[in-house]
């Protein structure tokens, strides 16, 4: 019994540690390339109603990009539509055996626990 537990806390204790280390390195990824970017905006322009101006125009074009990736993604999510898609991939026979499949199922159930 004390081995299982050595074993779980060994393993969360791991996890735990490959946590810390994702986050480590993605702390070090974001500030390596915020740096270079921010070196490369003061570089290339002076001005700042121009960065203003870019930001603004970044902004809206994700938001832009995140409108259309959820309206494409809502339009692939429809309970109707899965279910007709579902129907229209069996045949009339398919169905007919299937529903015979369910009722069967139910009868024998209800059989086995009325029967004494």
């Amino acid at each position: 019994m004390i081995d299982v537990l050595w074993i779980s806390l060994i393993g969360a204790g791991l996890v735990f540690l490959g946590l810390v280390v994702l986050w480590l390195l993605m702390d070090l990824l974001v500030r390596a390339t915020s740096k270079k970017k921010k070196e490369e905006k003061e570089v290339a322009h002076g001005d700042t109603s121009n960065l203003e101006k870019e930001d603004d125009l970044r902004y809206k074009q994700k938001a832009a990009t995140a409108s259309v990736a959820v309206s494409i993604a809502l339009l692939n999510i429809s309970f109707l539509s899965s279910r007709l898609k579902n129907n229209q991939g069996m045949s009339s026979w398919q169905i007919a055996h299937r529903n015979q499949q369910i009722n069967n199922r139910v009868e024998s159930t209800f059989k086995n626990r009325y029967r004494k």
